[in-house]
């Protein structure tokens, strides 16, 4: 008689061994306190809106997450949106800050500081802004941004697909293996493919997701595996070949221990991945790293386990054999252990990641993680309801009839597909609660109308708050003749600054928002940093519907920095002409000649703070008709920093932005609202 224990008492200790487990972390998880995910910006020394009497010697910024230093980026511009020469960002003596030293010739004014940080906790990006003055007013700095909401960029469609690939591949490895060692005896239906495919799907997961990284940050490949943050991909990557390379061995050999070493690798790889994502970012991380892990390795046992029992009935009914009613039992009773894990630790790293009982319905309600959880519960409910089917229906009388098992299983495989891309976007999401009221929207923008060159579309797009740095833009996007919403597939704006060659054009990509009354989109938003420097830009609207695409130019001034002005009444038949001067000294003189209804010409000179006349390198005036569509003007220069430019003006309100760039690099900028009366 032997003393070796018998598999059925195997499979019970390590399922009992492992639910114990999984109800300590999910104890000590309960018990942690939860920190934001995503790196958002907790302080800053100045603060946002602060007013200092000098200028400080440096700006240091403290996150929610740990800054990686070699992939953060950080810039200083001043109220005319010339940017600050600053240090390289280096590691605050405060726990998760940046420090960045400015110069120490640093002058009186309103400085505006955008910040991009990827976190070495979970990877993710984040982008803000804030502002401080120097010697300046109240006035003067609350009309500069204050402190903006992080802004995570939306995940791109290769990190999605990236992540649901990883996912779905560990899942299956670990499956397979759960399913030939606990419920089939060993075997592994269509063993030579299904095991090198769930490694090939999970390497090809880890390459996707570390491509979309790289470009969601702007870096080479080389240079984010070179990073903090980088080592992460590296350990995915190395786990994942190891899953390939187990699974390829696995898959020629028919001895148990090849399984093993098949799900030990992807587990490893798993472990990888819970200690890298939104599990990394919480304090303490190891409660709620060790949950996450433990949800990765049940979901392999429970729903990796799915196709394996597809393909076993499959092979028992092709081949002519009894249907495997042990198998599918023994399995059912292991998939019902396992999601019993998933439950407790599902619901333990919901309620961490929203930061207590009380915030899951805010999290749920309030924010776009919470949409695609409710959205990702209601299928994995469905696969417990088709789970209880299958041990209460299709098993029972599976030994008669195998048809309805596998119909079951067939679409419990095709739900599994779907929860496996949900969580791919999940991950890439921000679980954070909104705290307190949301902030009003702000009173000021910039804003840009015009049409196509055969007149069929009209656009307005809309950037708030219209300053260099983070924006939120709206572009609605009409029928020229009707005004109805376009009905589009896609809308992306492609952005450039005038002026500034050496500069790549972004783009955009915007997702349709508010529904219209004849069911298309009424307007399409997005939010993103490509207006990056003060002054113009050129924008293409791009809105495709089916095989037609529609381009529709615009002209994007950026909103001016605050300035005084002072109008001198012409006499006789002279034109009023108004002087703008801006916080550093600089002034526009801007006036419309003669100002009546027909052709003008619009007049801009540009003087230093001494008064003498201001040599300009370049100038862009953007006239906005009182119907609000805008026209860039043809300028001519008449001396260094003289320009006019001809203009048919209609009666009505007009704008007259402007934008002046010295021989020096400064940047002036005014606007100017003018009355042409008929």
């Amino acid at each position: 008689m032997s003393d070796r224990p018998s598999p059925a008492l195997a499979r019970a200790f390590a399922v009992r061994a492992f639910l114990a487990g999984t109800i300590a972390v999910a104890s000590m998880l309960a018990l942690a306190p939860a920190a934001s995910a995503h790196a958002g910006l907790e302080s800053s020394d100045p603060a946002s809106g602060e007013l200092l009497a000098e200028a400080p010697a440096s700006v240091t910024m403290s996150f929610t997450e740990p800054p990686d230093l070699d992939l953060s980026s950080v810039t200083v511009v001043d109220a005319s949106g010339a940017e600050v020469e600053i240090g390289p960002p280096e590691r605050g003596a405060p726990p998760r800050s940046l420090e960045l030293a400015l110069p120490a010739d640093l002058g009186e004014g309103v400085y505006t500081v955008s910040w991009n940080v990827v976190s070495t906790a979970d990877g993710h990006l984040t982008a803000g802004a804030f502002a401080f003055g120097v010697g300046v007013a109240s006035d003067e700095i609350s009309a500069a941004p204050g402190t903006s909401e992080p802004q995570t960029p939306s995940p791109s469609a290769l990190a999605v697909v990236g992540k649901a690939l990883l996912y779905a591949g560990l899942a299956l490895a670990v499956g397979a293996t759960s399913t030939a060692l606990f419920a089939f005896g060993g075997v592994v239906p269509a063993r030579r493919v299904l095991l090198p495919a769930a490694g090939l799907a999970a390497v090809a997961g880890a390459v996707a997701m570390t491509i979309a990284e790289a470009d969601l940050i702007g870096v080479s490949i080389g240079d984010l595996l070179a990073s903090a943050s980088g080592r992460s991909y590296i350990w995915l990557l190395a786990t994942t070949v190891a899953t390939l390379v187990a699974g390829l061995a696995a898959g020629r050999s028919s001895g148990r221990g090849s399984l093993v070493v098949v799900g030990v690798a992807a587990a490893a790889a798993m472990l990888v991945r819970a200690t890298s994502g939104h599990a990394a970012a919480l304090v303490p991380a190891l409660p709620v790293e060790l949950a996450q892990w433990f949800h990765f390795l049940a979901i392999g046992v429970w729903i990796g386990g799915l196709l394996p029992l597809a393909l076993l009935l499959r092979e028992r009914r092709a081949a002519g054999r009894p249907a495997p009613v042990a198998e599918a039992s023994r399995f059912s009773r292991t998939a019902g252990w396992a999601l019993l894990v998933v439950v407790i630790t599902g619901v333990a790293r919901t309620v961490s990641e929203a930061g207590g009982f009380g915030d899951v319905r805010a999290m749920l309600t309030d924010t776009s993680y919470g949409t695609a959880l409710i959205v990702k519960l209601a299928l994995a409910a469905a696969l417990i309801g088709l789970g209880a089917l299958n041990r209460r229906r299709s098993i029972p009388r599976l030994g008669t009839d195998d048809g309805l098992l596998r119909k079951v299983v067939t679409v419990e495989v095709a739900a599994a597909v779907g929860v496996f891309a949900l969580t791919g976007i999940l991950t890439s999401l921000n679980p954070d609660v909104p705290r307190g009221e949301p902030a009003p929207p702000p009173a000021r923008r910039a804003t840009a109308s015009g049409a196509d060159f055969a007149t069929t579309t009209r656009v307005t797009i809309t950037a708030t708050p219209g300053t260099a740095g983070p924006n939120t833009f709206e572009a609605r996007i009409v029928g020229y003749d009707d005004a109805l919403p376009l009905d589009a597939d896609e809308v992306s704006v492609l952005m450039s600054p005038i002026g500034r060659p050496e500069i790549e054009p972004t783009t955009l990509e915007l997702r349709p928002g508010e529904v219209g009354g004849e069911g298309a989109p009424a307007a399409w938003t997005g939010t993103g940093t490509q207006l990056s420097l003060a002054g113009a830009w050129d924008l293409v609207v791009q809105a495709r519907s089916g095989a037609r695409t529609t381009e529709v130019p615009l002209v994007l001034v950026t909103r001016a920095p605050p300035t005084t002005s002072v109008v001198a009444q012409g006499s006789g038949d002279l034109p009023d002409i108004e002087t703008f001067t801006l916080s550093t000294g600089e002034q526009l003189q801007l006036y419309l000649d003669p100002g009546t209804p027909g052709t003008n010409e619009y007049h801009v000179t540009a003087f230093d703070p001494q008064g003498r006349e201001l040599p300009l390198s370049g100038l862009v005036v953007v006239a906005v008709d009182p119907d609000g569509l805008t026209e860039t003007l043809d300028v001519t220069r008449l001396t260094p920093g003289h320009f006019a430019a001809p203009v048919e003006a209609d009666a009505g309100r007009w704008t007259f932005e402007v934008v002046a760039t010295s021989e020096g690099g400064t940047v002036l900028q005014a606007t100017q609202e003018l009355e042409v009366a008929s």
